[in-house]
């Protein structure tokens, strides 16, 4: 008997994955929207199969909701959700921060955030909302990443989708610009190594959050369906 199942292939399983959360990002699905497989399997060009295990994988990181007897749905976002998100968000954010100040900072250090921050700004001009917020979510995993604490990150990663899905209803809230400079001013300072500096730069990138209706945000959207 078998102690271990067969591995298998998961490449396409991901794939569909991210492809779901991009087209949130994109406002194709809003929070609580039905996510029906056969559509999703027929919009990718794929069977069923792992459009079903994208959205179970997607379930687990609580990104889809399974309702008994009204199928799958993209996660709802409300303004209480949100902050208790950001909270913990801001949390992991600012540890990382100390903890790469005292390693030191240094450019090499944050290189692959300063890609993601170029990517961030290319987006913006190239006018793609999807991947202004994959690169707003690159960015930020990158100085988790750069922190050099494994579990850290793995936390942080768990809220990425969550996160993507949320900052997709704030596109186009505030000027390109002022996210760009405030990137900047938060990665010259982790080069720094400027812990304080870093921590009220941070501080001020995320408080936006606390002012948004999220859930205005949403009733908007849904309108403009109609």
């Amino acid at each position: 008997m078998r102690r271990l199942a067969p591995v298998q292939p998961r490449t396409m399983v991901e794939q569909a994955a991210e492809a779901v959360v991009l087209a949130a990002a994109r406002g194709a699905f809003l929070p609580g929207d039905r996510l029906v497989e056969a559509e999703i399997a027929r919009d990718l060009g794929i069977s069923r199969v792992p459009v079903r295990e994208a959205l179970r994988l997607l379930e687990s990181q609580g990104i889809v909701v399974s309702t008994p007897y009204k199928g799958m749905r993209l996660m709802q976002v409300t303004n209480r959700g949100v902050a208790e998100l950001t909270r913990v968000r801001a949390a992991l954010e600012a540890l990382a921060v100390k903890e790469i100040a005292a390693a030191g900072g240094g450019e090499q250090r944050l290189a692959a955030a300063r890609r993601a921050a170029a990517v961030y700004q290319q987006s913006l001009l190239d006018g793609d909302q999807a991947a202004t917020v994959a690169a707003d979510v690159a960015l930020h995993g990158e100085i988790c990443r750069a922190s050099g604490n494994a579990v850290l990150h793995a936390l942080w990663l768990g809220l990425a989708r969550q996160l993507a899905v949320i900052w997709s209803l704030g596109q186009g809230v505030r000027p390109g610009p002022a996210i760009v400079a405030e990137h900047h001013e938060l990665l010259d300072c982790l080069a720094r190594a400027d812990a304080a500096g870093a921590l009220a730069a941070l501080e001020r990138h995320l408080a936006w959050h606390e002012a948004f209706d999220f859930e205005g945000a949403i009733a908007a959207r849904r309108s403009q369906r109609r």
